[in-house]
C-alpha cells in the first residue's frame, strides 16, 4: 500500500535531526532545520532539491470537518535557487497544469525569473531577467513567480526570493494553493515560460542567529507603529520573509516549545496579534477547527477597517505544534 501524504511527512520530519527547530549557537550562528527534500506539501508538490520545509504544509478548511480549503507552506532555501524553483515548475508541469508568468511586455520574452539589484523592505531597484548578460556584479537577489489554474477554481502559487544581502535575511519560497478561487487566467496578461536553467547568480546568504523569546518579530517589514514579539513558550524557525501586500506586514514559521496545546497556541498569537494590529482584541472574521488528513489544524482569520489582515494557522502533528503567522496591512 502506497503512503499517503501524512505518512510521508511523518517519515520525514523524524528523519531530519529530530524535528524543525532550529539549532542555536553560543558564536550567534543557527544551523536551519526542516522536512528534507521530497516531503509532500501538496497533493502536487513535494519540497525540491536544495530546501527545507519550515514546520508543516498548513491545510485548512472554510468550515468545520469541511474539504481542504487551501495550503500554505513555507520553505528555506539552503541550495541553488535556481535549481529549486526549476524543480517545482517541472512538478506543476507534471501535475498536468502549466505554469504562468505575468507578461505584459511583448517585446519580451516571458520568464519566471529576475535578477535584482535591490534592496527591501523597499524593493525598488533595477530587474533583468535571469540569464542576462549585463547582470552588475553586486550584491544581488533572484525573484521568480510562477501560478498555475485548475478545475473548481484552483489556484497555485509559488513565489522566490533570494537576496545575497545579510540584511535582511531572505532565502525563501512561499507555496500557496487555493481551492474554490474565482480567480482565472487572464490572457492578454500571462504567458507560459520555459522552467529557469543555469547555475544561480544568486547564492543563498549564511542562516542567521535567531530571536529569543521577548524579541522584536517581523522586522524591518512590520507597517510602522507596530510592534510584535516572540511570545514566551515559541520558537522562531528562520527569520520573518516579506508578506504579499505591499504597504506591510510579515509571515513567520514558529513552533510551541511547551506544552500548550493547538488551542491555546492560536490563542496567543491571535490576542497579540489583533491588539498589536488593530489596538484591540475583536471578533474573528472567521475560527475554523478541523482534521485535515489526520492532522489537526485550525485557522483563525481578523481584520480591521482600513488596517488589512492578521491569520494564524495552526497545525498539530507528530507530537508538535506549529503556527504559520501572516500579517498583510493591505
Amino acid at each position: 500500500m502506497r503512503a499517503g501524504p501524512a505518512l510521508l511527512l511523518a517519515a520525514a520530519l523524524t528523519t531530519t535531526c529530530g524535528g524543525t527547530s532550529a539549532h542555536h549557537h553560543h558564536s550567534g550562528e543557527a544551523t536551519p532545520q526542516g522536512a528534507a527534500p521530497g516531503t509532500p506539501v501538496t497533493a502536487k508538490l513535494s519540497t525540491p532539491p536544495g530546501t527545507l520545509l519550515l514546520g508543516s504544509p498548513f491545510a485548512y478548511a472554510d468550515a468545520p470537518d469541511g474539504p481542504v480549503a487551501g495550503v500554505e507552506a513555507l520553505l528555506l532555501v539552503t541550495g541553488d535557487p535556481v535549481e529549486a524553483f526549476a524543480d517545482l515548475v517541472e512538478q506543476v508541469t507534471a501535475a498536468g497544469l502549466e505554469a504562468l508568468t505575468y507578461h505584459p511586455d511583448e517585446q519580451t520574452d516571458p520568464a519566471f525569473c529576475q535578477v535584482a539589484d535591490v534592496s527591501y523592505p523597499d524593493a525598488v531597484g533595477e530587474r533583468r531577467p535571469l540569464g542576462s548578460p549585463d547582470v552588475p556584479d553586486d550584491e544581488l537577489s533572484l525573484e521568480c513567480a510562477a501560478h498555475a489554474f485548475g478545475p473548481g477554481g484552483y489556484r497555485l502559487d509559488v513565489q522566490l526570493i533570494v537576496s545575497e544581502r545579510a540584511e535582511p535575511y531572505l532565502s525563501f519560497i512561499r507555496l500557496t494553493e487555493v481551492h474554490d478561487t474565482p480567480s482565472s487566467p487572464l490572457p492578454d496578461l500571462e504567458a507560459p515560460a520555459p522552467p529557469p536553467a543555469g547555475e544561480s547568480p544568486v547564492i543563498p546568504p549564511p542562516f542567521p542567529a535567531l530571536p529569543a523569546a521577548g524579541d522584536a518579530l517581523g522586522e524591518p517589514f512590520v507597517p510602522g507603529g507596530e510592534d510584535y514579539r516572540l511570545l514566551d513558550g515559541f520558537e522562531l524557525l528562520a527569520p520573518p520573509v516579506m508578506p504579499t501586500c505591499a504597504t506591510g506586514g510579515f509571515v513567520a514559521v514558529v513552533r510551541v516549545t511547551d506544552d500548550a496545546g493547538l488551542d491555546d497556541a492560536v490563542d496567543a498569537y491571535v490576542d497579540h496579534l489583533a491588539e498589536t494590529a488593530f489596538a484591540k482584541a475583536s471578533p474573528p472574521d472567521s475560527d475554523v477547527t478541523t482534521e485535515q488528513d489526520g492532522v489537526a489544524t485550525r485557522r483563525v482569520v481578523l481584520s480591521g477597517a482600513g488596517a488589512g489582515t492578521a491569520t494564524v494557522t495552526g497545525v498539530a502533528r507528530d507530537g508538535s505544534t506549529y503556527l504559520l503567522l501572516d500579517r498583510c496591512n493591505d
